[in-house]
């Protein structure tokens, strides 16, 4: 009864071990990332990590090998982990005193103005910087606000203008009535406000960031902590070839620079602490 087993061909055992998952060491997709976009997830790979294998079994990886090979071929699944990966937690009039002096200087300057916001995110920080000029008599046809972010998705919020409730906390009654448009339990930016906004999906890296044209005034709030010191001064770099003239403003974020970059040059006014391109 064994002849039969026997006279049988053995057959070839499955490669198994190729359709084994190997989620083990992310080094190199944090590499290719940080490259991509500047971002680097020092001590926060541990909370990471576990997003990054979820999107891997996703786009149908089986390892954090096969999800760089696609991540260099396909623009499609770079921009998912883009937009996977980059905080767009924010809310209007965050670090207002900035913005009233933005006010008291637009004011002085009584010209026609371009302004930058990079990155913009989800929208409330360039439509923040529109509703206080607009408050302070400022007339909007006078102004550009550019607005960029590599987030794509944030970018699409942000030319919805639709907001929730928490991230209007800061405004008054009066300004929420004056600015925005009920709908539901939601707030949309009226229609006269997010005409003063332009949102582009861009990276500050690459070339097409020159492309913007140059600004009397630069908002750089809350990106450069997730940099290393040299991507800084990278992104410092790139942000200072848009300065119309070495009188314009930059504004960063309370813990976004612990030194003045190279290029810089800061200035203290009322409490304020802005930068000018150094002569």
């Amino acid at each position: 009864m064994f002849s039969w087993f026997k006279s049988q061909k053995t057959l070839p055992l499955v490669q198994e071990a190729s359709y084994l998952e190997d989620f083990t060491d992310p080094a190199n997709i944090y590499k290719y990332f940080t490259k991509l976009t500047g971002i680097h997830f020092d001590q926060k790979e541990s909370i990471t990590t576990p997003k990054l294998i979820r999107f891997a079994r996703g786009h149908g990886c089986i390892s954090f090998c096969a999800l760089l090979d696609k991540l260099q071929v396909d623009s499609s699944v770079r921009e998912a982990l883009i937009n996977l990966l980059t905080v767009n937690e924010t809310y209007f009039f965050r670090e207002k005193e900035q913005l009233d002096f933005l006010l008291h200087h637009c004011k002085r300057a009584s010209k026609s103005l371009r302004i930058l916001c990079a990155p913009g995110s989800t929208g409330e920080e360039p439509y923040s910087i529109a509703i206080v000029l607009a408050e302070g008599g400022f007339a909007l046809s006078s102004l550009e606000i550019v607005s960029i972010d590599i987030n794509t998705e944030a970018i699409s919020r942000a030319s919805e203008g639709i907001y929730t409730t928490r991230a209007l906390h800061r405004l008054p009654q009066l300004l929420k009535e004056r600015y925005f448009v009920m709908e539901g339990n939601q707030y949309r930016v009226r229609d006269f406000i997010k005409q003063a906004v332009a949102f582009r999906s861009c990276n500050i890296f690459e070339e097409e960031f020159l492309r913007l044209g140059s600004f009397d005034i630069l908002f750089s709030r809350n990106m450069l902590i997730y940099f290393d010191q040299t991507t800084v001064e990278k992104a410092v770099h790139q942000l200072a070839q848009l300065a119309r003239t070495n009188e314009s403003l930059f504004f960063f974020g309370h813990a976004d620079l612990l030194i003045t970059p190279e290029r810089l040059q800061d200035h203290f006014d009322h409490g304020i602490k802005y930068y000018t391109l150094k002569q």
